[in-house]
């Protein structure tokens, strides 16, 4: 659903944070900072790759580049409106399903990953980069939540726990790039759209809800505003710009992975 609202309502080609260098905080600026982000992964792709492997592919914007540019490239997600997005850019296989159970027939030169590794529990993390790559890299850009923070878990890799796994692993860091501060006018557009348009919207849909059918405002309210309140007070802390950067790190990794033993 978060998918659909990005790319049918609000009209954006990424769904990621976006690279901010001075843009204003709307969703123009919000746009110019996406190309940015984008063009950053992809200056990061060594010499010498050729397929790729790209988990979680929002709407297919980057694997349609990534082709365009001339490399071999194949999709991974568990969500059908994702594969539909990227079947209708890009005429590459798609692979349906979640990337911890997936099983290739082949490995890739590079496993690209933007903000879809904190979706897969870290345990089964590593063992599936590994079993797609044989002396090759992983690149991967998202939010963690930094050394010392006392915040839920399910709200990104722990950084530390991340790195010495990766290490445990025998994955050699090639890159490490802190860009927190980057990323934060994407929360204040995001904290803006909240409060001016999500949060009267819902108050409206309300008001009319009771007006016309009372009966059935009632039964929701029963039911489904405890609910509701409490999904608007977490999404409220995930865009909340001050909370994003005393407890999280927006980091883009490239890990060489070596060929297996």
């Amino acid at each position: 659903m978060a998918l659909r609202f990005y790319d049918e309502v609000l009209g954006l080609d990424h769904l990621h944070y976006g690279l901010w260098q001075g843009e204003p905080p709307t969703l123009e600026g919000l746009r110019v900072a996406q190309l940015r982000y984008e063009d950053r992964l992809l200056s990061l792709i060594p010499p010498g790759v050729h397929s790729i492997l790209d988990v979680g592919t929002g709407t297919g914007i980057t694997s349609a580049r990534l082709e365009t540019e001339g490399f071999e490239v194949e999709g991974l997600s568990p969500d059908p409106h994702q594969r539909d997005l990227f079947l209708r850019r890009l005429d590459a296989p798609f692979h349906l399903g979640r990337f911890q159970e997936f099983e290739s027939a082949r490995s890739y030169d590079l496993v690209l990953m933007s903000e879809s590794a904190q979706y897969i529990w870290i345990d089964d993390l590593f063992d599936s980069v590994r079993s797609v790559i044989d002396d090759g890299y992983w690149l991967l850009a998202d939010y963690f939540v930094a050394p010392g923070a006392d915040v839920d878990r399910n709200r990104g890799h722990d950084l530390d726990v991340f790195r010495e796994k990766a290490a445990a692993a025998g994955f050699e860091l090639e890159h490490e790039e802190d860009v927190t501060e980057q990323v934060l006018p994407t929360l204040q557009l995001g904290q803006s759209l909240l409060d001016t348009y999500i949060k009267p919207s819902l108050q409206l849909g309300r008001d009319l809800l009771s007006e016309r059918r009372p009966w059935l405002f009632r039964i929701g309210r029963v039911f489904a505003s405890r609910r509701l309140n409490r999904e608007l007070t977490r999404l409220e802390t995930e865009v909340d710009p001050v909370d994003f950067a005393q407890t999280r790190r927006y980091v883009i990794l490239r890990y060489r992975v070596p060929a297996k033993v």
